[in-house]
């Protein structure tokens, strides 16, 4: 299998950079270079039914909990939201941008 392409848009590199817990911000690119060589990520992964087809998220909990959530398609790891919450389940905001995002992945 080839390595798949990152794509990160700015705004996303940008929430990215925004986490504020260093070790979670460098387990998520271990994960996201993990994924693009085609190996199972090392945090928590599962799939997010309902957002989007072939959507999952990156879990790493705690307080607060952080999320990365990813697609693969057309052999591109497309990263679409980064982000930290304090509640149980993914609030509707959050929802709301995965869901913009990838539909305006191609």
């Amino acid at each position: 299998m080839a390595q798949l392409e990152l794509k990160m848009e700015k705004v996303i590199e940008k929430e990215f950079r925004a986490l504020e817990n260093r070790k979670v911000q460098e387990a998520f690119a271990v994960d996201l270079e993990m994924i693009m060589n085609g190996l199972k990520p090392l945090s928590s992964s599962k799939p997010l039914n309902g957002l989007g087809k072939g959507v999952f998220e990156l879990k790493k909990n705690g307080r607060p909990a952080y999320r990365c959530v990813y697609v693969v398609k057309n052999n591109t790891l497309y990263v679409l939201h980064v982000y930290s919450k304090t509640s149980d389940g993914t609030p509707k905001h959050h929802e709301d941008t995965i869901k913009k995002r990838f539909k305006s992945v191609k």
